[in-house]
């Protein structure tokens, strides 16, 4: 039995020699195996969502463009982030204190991660319920510089992420001083209202900029970062106050503010500016104007290679905001002065063909309309047609007059400013100035005045101040009256149109040489060269 035992043992031996090259071997393949698939994982799940190094030291940043006039304002802004940065020393320092207090008190001992508080906000979370951040400026400087988001997170891809911003943090504190990562946090921190950057939030909240802020004015910003919905000091002002005293809190529990301080800080209101700014809004003085730049800068883009709205360019303007001012002021005038001159005159009776037309098309452009097919589409049309409601709210729209208005330095041609439509704080639609082509009306009439001098005429030359009738054409003056002779520089200086056409059907002047004046004068549209033309209806 010893013997047969011996035996078993010394074919085993046997065995186990010749096949242990062969199981090292396979172990050591599976080692490598392992090792290979962890470093792909690492790879296509940490490392390559990471920025790369120059990303690191040039971060791309989305600043607005600004546009500027004549003497010097800011008129309007170009953006996608509503942008301006502003450097740490002219922030107040207790805009960082407040921010250290409340996001990371540790910052300036950490090395862009602080593993103690994750650990605890970890054991909060998991154990006690209780959701606690626990990402330090440097991780969320890190979040808002590089797309490290990933779509439509589950827990896993969330564990990732926060990798990724280790990563990213810790790479930050190699590339740049504490001073130079809290300038970077200021200026591309969100703040609500379309406000990035704090320099953006003060115009925008306080209308200042941010070098002015008082304390509490800064606490309502750091407090805007824990949520800039929930503490959104224009919709929610009770909740940014509150949030806001937390902040001086935390001052205070870091020893910055005395408690004293604290008392008396925390009773100060919430005063915000008179009018907020809306995030977004281009231009609210001479908006026509600015879309007018834009538009003219767009096309140029391609070309120069620039983009209007990452840019942060500053973009020279020849308008004169006072002169704009006053414009604006003018021309509102006269619009509440002609609209009741244009609603006394205009009779919709006389006009019945124009308003069937005018309501038909307003029908047809109605969603409604547009979305039914059919038998439900005519009753639509019929409903619509046939309601007197209806058929009134479009004859206002139809009977409101408009207004387009351009000064301009005839020296050099720089507009000084332009109203394009009737509503002056509309940022688009259709800019009366440059986007529509309208009859001339009187304003062509010192064109036919200019010929008829060409002419041989003089400016105290006599014609008929009345009515006549030219192949069935029998014009009026605006208000109906009528007179004797009149001198052609009064018939200028009134405008009267019984003087400018008279000018043409009694023969002073010849309809070709109008043609051929206006061409020399510039104008490039094609006009119809008949007798009205002396009333500018071409």
């Amino acid at each position: 039995m010893a013997e047969k035992k011996n035996e078993t043992l010394i074919k085993i031996k046997s065995v186990y020699k010749q096949n242990k090259k062969l199981i090292l071997g396979s172990s050591a393949a599976i080692i490598i195996l392992l090792i290979s698939l962890g470093t792909y994982f690492f790879y296509q799940h940490i490392i390559s969502g990471l920025p790369s190094l120059d990303e690191l030291e040039n971060p791309k940043q989305s600043l607005a463009s600004n546009v500027i006039s004549a003497d010097g304002e800011v008129i309007g802004q170009f953006f996608r982030e509503n942008r301006r940065e502003i450097s740490i020393d002219s922030i107040p320092s207790f805009v960082v204190d407040a921010l250290v207090s409340t996001e990371d008190r540790k910052f300036y001992d950490h090395w862009g991660v602080d593993l103690e508080r994750f650990v605890k906000a970890m054991i909060k979370t998991v154990f006690l319920g209780k959701k606690e951040g626990a990402s330090t400026i440097t991780q969320q400087l890190a979040k808002n510089l590089y797309d490290l988001k990933i779509a439509r997170e589950n827990l896993f891809q969330t564990g990732v992420r926060k990798i990724r911003e280790w990563f990213t943090a810790v790479q930050i504190e190699q590339t740049y001083t504490k001073k130079e990562i809290l300038q970077m946090y200021l200026n591309n921190s969100f703040f609500g209202n379309r406000a990035y950057g704090i320099e953006m939030a003060a115009q925008h909240y306080f209308d200042k900029s941010a070098k002015d802020l008082t304390l509490p004015e800064a606490a309502v910003f750091i407090g805007l970062l824990k949520s800039h919905v929930y503490y959104n000091p224009i919709r929610r002002p009770e909740n940014a106050l509150r949030r806001r005293n937390v902040v001086l809190y935390n001052m205070m529990d870091n020893g910055i503010l005395t408690e004293a301080q604290y008392d008396t800080l925390k009773q100060e209101p919430l005063k915000l500016a008179s009018t907020v700014a809306n995030g977004g809004v281009q231009s609210t003085l001479a908006p026509h104007f600015v879309e007018y730049v834009r538009r003219q800068l767009e096309s140029m883009s391609d070309k120069y290679k620039f983009n209007l709205y990452e840019d942060g360019l500053v973009i020279y303007t020849t308008l004169d905001t006072r002169m704009q001012a006053i414009a604006n002021k003018v021309t509102a005038e006269h619009l509440e002065e002609y609209q009741k001159l244009f609603d006394k005159y205009w009779n919709w009776n006389k006009n019945k063909a124009t308003l069937d037309d005018i309501v038909n098309k307003a029908i047809k452009n109605d969603k409604n309309y547009i979305a039914a097919k059919g038998e439900e589409r005519k009753k639509i049309f019929n409903g619509l047609k046939n309601s007197e409601a209806y058929v009134d709210s479009i004859k206002r729209i139809a009977q409101t007059i408009e207004v387009g208005f351009l000064c301009l330095d005839a020296t050099n041609g720089e507009m000084k400013a332009m109203v394009g439509g009737k509503n002056q704080d509309f940022n688009y639609g259709l800019n009366h100035v440059t986007q529509t082509r309208r009859q001339p009306g009187s304003a062509f009439k010192p064109i036919v005045y200019t010929a008829a001098l060409d002419n041989g005429l003089y400016p105290a030359y006599p014609i008929l101040n009345q009515e006549f009738d030219y192949d069935g054409w029998n014009p009026h003056n605006f208000d109906n009256s009528t007179s004797g002779f009149m001198t052609l520089r009064e018939g200028l200086r009134q405008s009267e149109n019984l003087i400018s056409a008279r000018l043409i059907i009694e023969g002073h002047v010849e309809l070709w040489k109008i043609g051929q004046l206006a061409s020399k004068l510039g104008i490039k549209s094609k006009l119809d060269l008949v007798p009205s033309i002396s009333l500018g209806t071409s």
